[in-house]
């Protein structure tokens, strides 16, 4: 199950999103060693990134960030086309149990592809939970009232968003608001992961109006692609590569997120300088 499907509580004006992955998070963890409470953070980015994508008309590039002076050092997901996911994240140790947020920001950006289409929202970290942070990014950057559910186990992360549709009665919707997020508080991790949404849905929100829309797949896609990383050679220079490659006879690039690095001689390293993306010599 590594998916995300939308919802609308009809007769709240409340509309929601379900996240579940399974395959595609070992995927983004599968090259590092990252401890289970950093490994669990980082599911819950990641799913939070397609949650965050999930209500943009558009099929942007969304980026989430986290920077702190707590254990946690960064935590940076990516998602392109509302579906297509890479994380990496960067720690420091720390006792068993400690929280991995301290101060720090967090950080959108999004991307819809059209003229003056960037955007980015700074907010401070206001909690040790990830979900908490987040909602009150939406409270100060699009000012409506939304819950996040994030739930995870050794195999699988899930996450449910709620949040208010623009132009309803607001006295109503706030009521209704408050008991959907309250109903939505009492699922547990296995029934978040496991439940399909037609058999989790009726049972969270009884009594409610559910429209619900097909299910769509979540990838994860690197993106460490030749042509791209010949680009990386390129920004560093002429005098940089040259300097590499009198020191050490090779320029070798490492992508934080999958964890490979990526190795060019002197004969392909020209070729990227004249323009030629360039397969590494040393995949390792």
């Amino acid at each position: 199950m590594n998916e995300i499907q939308t919802f609308v509580l009809e007769d709240s004006g409340i509309r929601g999103a379900l996240v579940r992955l399974e395959e595609t998070w070992q995927q983004v963890v599968a090259a590092h060693e990252y401890p289970p409470d950093v490994r669990a953070l980082l599911g819950e980015g990641v799913v939070s990134t397609l949650l965050l994508a999930s209500g943009l008309k558009t099929t942007p590039s969304v980026s989430l960030q986290l920077q702190g002076e707590g254990p946690l050092k960064l935590l940076l997901v990516q998602c392109t086309d509302g579906q297509r996911v890479r994380g990496m994240a960067s720690f420091k140790s720390a006792p068993e149990g400690a929280p991995l947020l301290g101060e720090g920001k967090l950080v959108v950006n999004l991307d819809t592809g059209k003229p003056n289409g960037l955007f980015q929202g700074i907010v401070p970290l206001t909690s040790t939970k990830l979900e908490e942070c987040l909602e009150s990014y939406f409270a100060q950057s699009e000012q409506l009232d939304t819950r996040l559910v994030l739930r995870s186990n050794a195999e699988r992360v899930a996450g449910l968003l709620l949040q208010v549709l623009p132009g309803h009665d607001e006295t109503r919707a706030v009521d209704a608001f408050e008991t959907a997020a309250a109903c939505a508080a009492t699922v547990s991790a296995d029934e978040l992961t496991k439940l399909a949404a037609e058999d989790l849905l009726p049972r969270l929100f009884s009594g409610q109006s559910i429209r619900l829309f097909a299910a769509r797949p979540v990838a994860h896609d690197c993106r460490c692609t030749p042509e791209r990383l010949a680009g990386v050679v390129r920004m560093l220079g002429a005098d940089e590569v040259k300097s590499l490659l009198a020191e050490q006879g090779h320029v070798e690039l490492k992508c934080e997120f999958c964890n490979r690095a990526f190795r060019y001689d002197d004969i392909q390293v020209d070729a990227i300088m004249r323009g030629s993306a360039q397969i590494s010599s040393a995949v390792h």
